[in-house]
């Protein structure tokens, strides 16, 4: 995993008296700061490089944000999770080639929020508002939970605010390895730390500057030993000749490592992509040979695997969990209901498929 880079920082003018900015302000000390009135300046420069997507990845925007919290923007015509989000960080300094970022957040540089004590006004607002059940949120949508982790110190922060909110689940979600600042944080029942896996091949050509699979696994259950739970996310699957005998591998390593118990959730979803992501990806990776497959444009505008194919790849990494007893944990991310339905049927779980603790309704 390569190091964070930051070339520049820059303060939106209304929060720099902030005690968390001058906090970290001292930890990026020696690079140079500039004060601004809004994100525009910061998007300005980075538009003037050759490749505008990697430099904002390189320059640090500290502000406030008006509110933290939001539903999974799950796609229209997919069958949701009931998943909420936590706007802490926006973008990601890894560099995946297929990561909706690059397209969705329109040169927005890695962005930190300071005014995180609003989180917990907004939490209690949360409850109040009377949701029924267990409700999962997470902060691993508009950037990666842990890659600033090491500067914001945001999972030690979110940790001590859901402790004890038996209702209310967070999932921290990340590609990177174990961390000094996961290494000090005492376990909480309804937090789970999640980690995003893929054949290490895929990795390599797909997932720049990202831990490696070792790294990510061994993080999972040095976690475990700790006493965390841990989730994991295959997101996206990716078809390749091979690839079939490549996941199978990663499943085996999982469990050659973590205990079923310790696991509380595994998510599957196939590649998919946006329309405006295509010229992009293949602009800045043109090594990449995802994008060299057969696609579908779905209803909502997204282009995907046809649904035979996806189908497919859900069934056959159904049974490589199920070997290991651990069929339950499974559910889709962005599905149709038909497609769900189906793999619903294949993995014999009825209408209802009970990724512990939370029942994915069909």
């Amino acid at each position: 995993m390569v190091e964070l880079r930051i070339k520049k920082v820059w303060v939106d003018r209304k929060v720099e008296a902030d005690d968390f900015t001058r906090q970290l302000l001292d930890r990026l000390a020696g690079r140079p700061v500039e004060v601004v009135d809004s994100a525009e300046p910061v998007r300005e420069t980075v538009r003037l490089s050759s490749d505008p997507v990697g430099e904002s990845k390189q320059h640090l925007f500290i502000t406030a944000q008006p509110s933290f919290i939001r539903p999974c923007p799950c796609t229209p015509g997919c069958l949701g999770c009931g998943y909420w989000t936590i706007d802490l960080d926006l973008n990601c300094p890894f560099d995946c080639s297929y990561c909706i970022l690059q397209d969705y957040l329109g040169l927005q540089p890695l962005t930190v929020a300071v005014n995180r004590e609003q989180l917990r006004g907004e939490l209690e607002e949360f409850i109040r508002q009377g949701r029924s059940g267990l409700i999962r949120l997470g902060t691993g949508e508009l950037a990666d939970s842990l890659a600033l982790d090491g500067l914001t110190q945001n999972s030690a922060f979110l940790m001590d605010i859901f402790r004890g909110r038996e209702k209310l689940w967070l999932e921290l979600k990340s590609k990177s390895g174990w961390t000094q600042s996961l290494r000090l944080l005492a376990p909480a029942e309804n937090v789970v730390l999640a980690w995003s896996l893929n054949p290490q091949v895929v990795i390599d050509y797909e997932e720049k500057g990202t831990a490696s699979l070792e790294e990510r696994l061994q993080a999972a259950a040095e976690a475990v030993r700790q006493g965390h739970r841990v989730g994991f996310h295959f997101d996206p699957i990716i078809h390749y000749q091979g690839w079939r005998e490549d996941y199978a591998q990663v499943v085996e390593s999982i469990f050659r490592r973590i205990p079923l118990e310790a696991i509380a959730w595994v998510s599957l979803g196939s590649l998919r992509f946006p329309p405006g992501l295509l010229s992009l990806a293949r602009r800045r990776f043109p090594e990449s040979q995802i994008y060299e497959h057969e696609f579908i444009r779905s209803a909502e505008g997204k282009y995907r695997y046809p649904r035979p194919l996806r189908q497919w790849l859900y069934k056959e990494m159904a049974g490589m969990f199920a070997e290991f007893g651990a069929e339950g944990r499974l559910y889709l991310c962005m599905e149709s209901v038909e497609v769900w339905q189906e793999f619903l049927d294949k993995i014999k779980r009825g209408r209802r498929n009970f990724a512990f603790p939370f029942p994915w309704q069909c």
